[in-house]
């Protein structure tokens, strides 16, 4: 049933520990809110937790776990704050999509009562991208619940005392699943994939009242059943915030299930149905123009297919996002010990980012690059720069996928619950050997080994690497491409202010040598 993980709300975590040595914490009703500027939010999981600390912790290091976990701290601007962005965020992705969709990526005034009356139509919700939207989300849980996998513990958590929640991570079976599905549907022509970015607008709308519905819904459970974790007294700000920290139906974790199996197959998908169309409207133009297909001959003339049509700077967004969504399927057990799913609870924040959000905002070089075909105006770059992109785009992507397995390996090491797999690709240097690390008082280990010797937020710095490079694909007559990197940037410096108050309270002078060991945040003898 919903919310049956909830074991571990303030009465029931309560209860548990009043059998161990942890000391007892106050009701959520006498918990005074400390208000902070600083903010984060769950952008991209495969990140993992902010703090690089793994072993199991001391008697004093579980006292302090304890008390941070139950520590009610005002981010964001607090309730106004939320109040603003729970507005904000459904109103700016309808403005750029209606930029992209209508005004060739142009920045038109948003005040305008004329450009609402326009460009509503665009993203007016429809029966059959209400069909595509919902019976995804279903199919995903469906094959989340039932396909084959390896089942792996979480991070100890606090408010459960201690205990380790067990996930089922079977992605890869789910992933290659979609993709023979879809293939299958496309050919048979039952589903085209290109149904995808011609509905998107609406499909869009469709998630976005969705994830609304599911966090108002959410909030009503957890209240109703008595489950809820770490509340702050506020219905806004615990809205946004969530009000439920493990929330599952069924053998599903529905927390990790939106941010994995939604945002990032959606994205991949919408670029590999835009990859299609741009295909379709180039072999069209070819046939109007009088010219013959161009046929590939394959293995020496065993097969013959029709030459791929796509635009180079559309195949290197399939591929960016190809290798983004495969990333979090080979590596989904790395996933349950990420502080979104350690720490954050199921709110607004990570329901409507993940469910609507990031497939519909990270996809907008996508969408112009698509627009600006149809438009028979398509972006264009020498073979040298797109190269260039390429080569960036791989190496970057190393360094992002190798340094979160090397964290996140050295994690379920020093827990007892790494599972060696063989998923595709196995990157090298992805598991690190005898790993060097900062010792603390607190007990757990701080990782100065690796990437992780190079730079505090080595991770970071790969995937704004790779975020900027799905601007530069698109050249430099629109802004819109460029929200992603911006937005992410944002959001990263601001999380790594936090976690670097989060890890000076919690390790103190331990904390310090480790900042000593590995002085750079970002880019080593830089910054």
């Amino acid at each position: 049933m919903l919310l049956q993980s909830e074991r571990g709300s303030w009465r029931g975590g309560l209860r548990h520990r009043s059998h161990c040595s942890s000391p007892k914490i106050a009701s959520p009703d006498s918990v005074t809110p400390v208000v902070r500027s600083i903010s984060s939010t769950s952008s991209e999981t495969e990140s993992g937790s902010d703090d690089e600390s793994f072993s199991v912790v001391t008697r004093e290091g579980a006292k302090k776990e304890v008390a941070c976990d139950s520590k009610v701290v005002y981010e964001f601007g607090g309730p106004v704050g939320v109040t603003a962005l729970m507005f904000g965020f459904p109103i700016l992705m309808s403005y750029m999509f209606i930029c992209l969709a209508l005004h060739q990526g142009r920045l038109p005034n948003p005040l305008e009562l004329e450009f609402w009356q326009h460009g509503i139509s665009a993203i007016t919700p429809t029966a059959r991208a209400t069909a595509i939207y919902l019976m995804f989300n279903l199919f995903q849980y469906i094959t989340a619940a039932t396909l084959p996998g390896i089942k792996v513990l979480g991070l100890p958590v606090p408010s459960l005392g201690g205990k380790q929640l067990e996930y089922l991570c079977n992605g890869v079976a789910t992933w290659y699943f979609d993709l023979v599905l879809v293939a299958v549907l496309h050919n048979t022509g039952v589903f085209p994939i290109t149904a995808v970015v011609d509905e998107i607008g609406p499909i869009m709308s469709v998630a976005m009242i969705w994830a609304i519905v599911v966090t108002i819904a959410t909030y009503i459970v957890g209240c109703v059943s008595g489950r809820t974790h770490r509340m702050s007294g506020s219905v806004p700000y615990d809205i946004f915030m969530g009000a439920v920290l493990n929330p599952r139906i069924g053998n599903v974790d529905l927390k990790m299930w939106s941010e994995i199996r939604i945002p990032w197959k959606i994205l991949f998908f919408i670029s590999l149905s835009a990859a299609v169309k741009d295909h379709e409207i180039n072999v069209a133009r070819r046939l109007e123009a009088g010219l013959s297909p161009e046929i590939w001959s394959l293995f020496g003339g065993l097969i013959h297919m029709n030459a791929i049509q796509t635009s180079a700077p559309l195949l290197f967004m399939l591929l960016a996002h190809c290798l983004y969504v495969n990333a979090c399927m080979k590596g989904e057990e790395c996933i349950p010990t990420t502080w979104d799913i350690f720490y954050e609870k199921w709110g607004y924040m990570l329901i409507f980012w993940n469910l609507a959000g990031v497939p519909f905002s990270y996809c907008y070089s996508t969408l112009y690059l698509l627009n600006r075909s149809v438009a028979n105006d398509p972006v264009q770059h020498t073979r040298f720069f797109m190269t260039v992109l390429f080569v960036i785009l791989l190496a970057a992507y190393y360094v992002w996928d190798t340094a979160n397995s090397q964290k996140n390996r050295f994690r379920m090491q020093q827990r007892g619950t790494y599972v060696e797999r063989h998923t595709f690709p196995q990157l090298p240097w992805g598991t690190i050997k005898n790993p060097t690390f900062v010792q603390t008082k607190h007990g757990n280990k701080l990782l100065t080994g690796g990437w992780w010797g190079v730079a505090r937020k080595i991770h970071y710095t790969a995937d704004l690497i790779m975020a900027l490079s799905w601007g530069l694909v698109t050249g430099f007559d629109s802004y819109i491409p460029y929200f992603y990197v911006t937005f992410f940037t944002v959001v990263l410096i601001h999380r790594v202010g936090r976690d670097h108050i989060h890890c000076k309270e919690k390790y103190g002078a331990d904390f310090d040598e480790y900042c000593r060991q590995v002085p750079y945040i970002f880019i080593p003898f830089i910054f």
